[in-house]
């Protein structure tokens, strides 16, 4: 049974740390991915940490530090690149460094062919090793340096476990007959492309709050929608932080007409008004 580890992650953030990885990557045929973005802290997400696992060791790579590249002829050779929930860390490794992971495998994607209660990684951890895995650093802004020991301990703990995780799955899809559909699966997977950010104008209408309102309401919803979008691309901050969307449909419904009045409006604080004050008086004014 494995154990959590007993030695510290190495953490790779210099060009000779990658060539050093690279060189003991080249030797292994099972190789363990993970990634951490900071896509809830920013407009722009960007990939901030790679991990990294083999049979022996653990490694945390900052691509923030040093320029990762290098690992993604090595991942295309491997035999087999184990990840968890796969779909996301393809486009994001697509996406940022043109990764290709033709050994792909999923190991979610095993669980749920081969009918686990539970597919998340810690649940499926717990399940088959008795380990319970901390989730205090999952909100993490992986993007902030310097990273701390906590954060970097945590972050390995994604890939150290999927190692043994992939041996306990692929030998019971072997006995059910199920491999040649789970490596069609694991293709399909491997073969997704990047999704660029787009912005939709009328995304306020899934708000179910907004059902309530007035055509002029209704109005006001969709330049608040629009002036936030806006505000959040030039903070790089992601729309959610910059003004909640019930905030949003309060105002909508209230129609403030000064930073008093908006201030009364739950979800309104003085960041807010900072950050949008007059963007959202100017779309209540501006609608008639």
């Amino acid at each position: 049974m494995p154990e959590p580890p007993t030695l510290a992650p190495i953490l790779v953030n210099d060009a000779s740390g990658i060539a050093s990885l690279v060189e003991v990557l080249s030797a292994e045929p099972v190789i363990a991915v993970d990634t951490e973005s900071n896509s809830f802290h920013v407009y722009r997400e960007r990939v901030c940490l790679i991990q990294v696992s083999t049979r022996s060791a653990d490694y945390v790579v900052d691509p923030l530090a040093t320029d990762p590249r290098l690992l993604g002829t090595v991942l295309a050779r491997a035999r087999s690149v184990v990840l968890h929930g796969a779909d996301y860390d393809v486009r994001c490794l697509k996406r940022e460094y043109g990764f290709q992971l033709p050994g792909l495998f999923d190991t979610m994607a095993a669980a749920r062919r081969l009918g686990r209660a539970g597919l998340g990684l810690s649940s499926l951890v717990e399940q088959h090793f008795g380990v319970r895995l901390a989730k205090d650093s999952q909100r993490s802004d992986w993007g902030r340096r310097p990273l701390s020991a906590d954060q970097v301990s945590y972050a390995a703990l994604d890939t150290h476990f999927l190692l043994p995780l992939h041996d306990l799955l692929s030998r019971e899809l072997a006995e059910r007959g199920f491999v040649e559909h789970a490596h069609e699966e694991f293709a399909r997977i491997a073969s997704v492309e990047p999704r660029p950010k787009v912005f939709d104008p009328d995304g306020w209408t899934r708000l179910k709050a907004a059902r309530g309102l007035d055509a002029r309401g209704r109005a006001i919803l969709r330049a608040l929608w629009i002036a936030r979008e806006e505000r959040a691309s030039a903070l790089d901050r992601p729309p959610f932080k910059v003004m909640p969307e019930q905030a949003m449909v309060e105002v909508a419904r209230r129609r403030p007409g000064s930073p008093d009045q908006l201030l009364r409006i739950p979800g309104i604080s003085q960041v807010v008004v900072r950050r949008m004050g007059e963007a959202v008086l100017e779309a209540v004014r501006g609608v008639a």
